[in-house]
């Protein structure tokens, strides 16, 4: 059976406490899984047998947050490959294979300044209010071209990173098109969508609604984390000829540690890219295979050349060698080639 990937969440807020409180708090899980192998037998088949597994996942969770390792916080957004790791050991052992990605773990409405209050000062945990927009003025541009978001987990070990891209383009014909990327774990896959332009138009309206281009130009710290962690970051191109300005005007959010200083941004642009992806027509998808062996940077950089190894460049403001797309993977900036 070929793999498929299931969204999960728990329906009801799940009881958890910090090692560093007493209280019980409530948090909602929310998140995707890439089932590899399938266990038919204890879950049943067809739509059913989805539903069933995802059922069962949820129902893991609480389980997870009993187990939880001491002195790691259930809420902070680094640890949440604890939870990714818990739920894939639980599944094997009914004979199902799956990799997981955790897209959230919320406290519920209410908890958070009782939270910040028993656990904000934790070691290991640095939770920042959100950055606000509502009292950012809108910039004019001209209809935007390109759409990226991108992680990048860090890691010590060699090999031991990972990235992840989709960018969202506008093409001249009028088709609008997704590029998914993931390099980790020994390799590459990549898949192309061409995208209904009706959900396209979702990111495009997001996009002006929450300012991201004046966001852009805001002077932000993001929260410092000083262990392995994955970052965030969003760039966008306007073709601003139409308002006297570049056809290619580019800008660029630095989120920081992923889920903590543009959380709920994060999650909404993941839905919106989710969309397109579901409802649109795969037109690529192919994978490659990568040597582990070498350090994040280099591995990275290897694995791109691999894919498109006559059109690599070197980003004249970082330095990042082997950039593919047009803008560079490190600091955002666009290729200067074009």
């Amino acid at each position: 059976m070929a793999s498929f990937m299931i969204n999960f969440g728990t329906p009801q807020p799940v009881p958890f406490k910090e090692y560093c409180s007493d209280t019980e708090f409530l948090a909602r899980v929310s998140g995707k899984a890439e089932i590899m192998r399938y266990n038919t037998g204890c879950y049943g088949e067809g739509d059913a047998g989805v539903s069933a597994l995802k059922s069962a996942i949820a129902a893991m969770i609480p389980d997870c947050f009993k187990c939880w390792p001491d002195g790691k916080l259930i809420m902070d957004p680094e640890n949440r490959r604890i939870l990714e790791d818990l739920l894939a050991a639980k599944l094997l052992a009914d004979g199902t294979e799956a990799r997981f990605e955790i897209r959230d773990v919320s406290l519920v409405e209410g908890q958070r300044d009782k939270y910040m209050a028993e656990c904000g000062n934790a070691p290991d945990k640095q939770m920042i209010p959100l950055v606000s927009i509502e009292n950012l003025e809108e910039e004019k541009h001209g209809p935007l071209t390109c759409f990226s978001l991108n992680y990048c987990s860090h890691s010590m070990m060699a090999g031991g990173g990972s990235s992840r891209t989709d960018e969202l383009e506008w093409n001249g014909d009028g088709t609008v098109t997704l590029t998914s990327s993931y390099s980790g774990g020994g390799k590459n896959t990549r898949s192309k969508y061409n995208v209904k332009p009706e959900i396209a138009r979702k990111m495009r309206d997001y996009v002006t609604e929450k300012r991201f281009a004046r966001l852009s130009k805001e002077d932000i710290k993001p929260a410092l984390v000083f262990d392995n962690f994955t970052s965030a970051s969003f760039s966008m191109s306007f073709d601003d000829s139409s308002v006297g300005g570049s056809p290619y005007e580019h800008c660029y959010v630095n989120c920081g540690p992923a889920g903590m200083t543009f959380r709920t941004i994060e999650n909404e642009l993941s839905q919106i890219l989710d969309e397109c992806r579901e409802t649109g027509e795969i037109i690529l998808n192919e994978e490659t295979e990568t040597d582990g062996s070498m350090g994040f940077a280099g591995y990275f950089n290897k694995v791109m050349q691999s894919i498109q190894p006559a059109d690599t460049w070197t980003c004249s403001c970082c330095g990042q060698a082997g950039n593919t797309g047009k803008y560079c993977f490190e600091c955002g900036s666009k290729d200067k080639r074009q």
